[in-house]
């Protein structure tokens, strides 16, 4: 099985068809859209198309407490639950599907970007959705650093006021989010596989002032699932270049 995680920034806006022939290429099992922004409007048209172009018979849309940053998820696989988690600053939704492995419940949701204290009680929600199930997977924008990738405080020197609010406390880096999944029995798939030094923002077309060289896009996998994982993947080539300021993550279930 083939999960994808992407932020394509806004709504992809003016890079729609671009983020449709990326998901059309790769062919996911399941799919998470970070900031599907006016996926929802005109009864979800916009939705509806996406879903149609991809071959995805099954999908479903999280609204933003924020704004327009609403999460979608897209599967080949029928939902036998789907819900969102709230309160969030932006969103997050939950689909149960079946599997060979059996239930396997997937959290897609996007992380507040304002301060490492906020994103806390929300990542604590998200998991308390998934008490109860044996495999389960985290995938999304997560805003938030992982102290696995080797980032150094003297980085901090070259932050500008948004990055410092965003990642530090009191001028040291904060890893609490990525540390909490972790303690909850929790594996990140790139550091199973050891690819997490792959930066997953920017990209060439990034305009956000609070990137850098960093990973900030995941996907987290239950330790029952972790045995399963063949591979590991941060999608780049001439159309991820440009459609996002993030790039896809890809892992693979075997």
């Amino acid at each position: 099985m083939k999960f994808i995680s992407y932020n394509i920034r806004d709504g992809a806006v003016d890079t729609f068809n671009q983020i449709i022939e990326i998901v059309q290429k790769e062919s996911p099992d399941y799919l998470s859209l970070n900031e599907a922004n006016t996926f929802a409007a005109d009864d979800q048209k916009l939705l509806k198309q996406f879903a149609e172009r991809t071959g995805f018979p099954y999908f479903s849309i999280a609204l933003s407490g924020e704004d327009d940053y609403h999460v979608a998820s897209f599967s080949k696989h029928p939902f036998k639950k789907v819900y969102e988690v709230h309160p969030l600053d932006r969103a997050c939704i939950v689909g149960e599907i079946d599997s060979t492995y059996g239930p396997i419940s997937i959290a897609s949701f996007h992380l507040t970007p304002y301060s490492e204290d906020q994103r806390l009680p929300e990542i604590q929600r998200i998991l308390e959705a998934q008490n109860g199930y044996e495999h389960k997977i985290l995938m999304g924008d997560m805003n938030s650093l992982s102290r696995r990738d080797g980032y150094r405080d003297e980085m901090i020197e070259h932050f500008n006021e948004m990055q410092v609010k965003k990642f530090t406390t009191n001028g040291a880096l904060r890893f609490d989010v990525l540390q909490t999944i972790e303690n909850a029995g929790y594996v990140d798939s790139a550091v199973e596989l050891d690819k997490n030094m792959i930066f997953t923002v920017p990209t060439p077309a990034n305009i956000d002032t609070t990137h850098a060289q960093m990973r900030l896009d995941y996907i987290f996998v239950s330790t029952s699932l972790a045995p399963h994982l063949t591979s590991y993947s941060v999608i780049k080539d001439e159309l991820t270049h440009i459609a996002s300021d993030h790039y896809p993550v890809k892992i693979e279930l075997h």
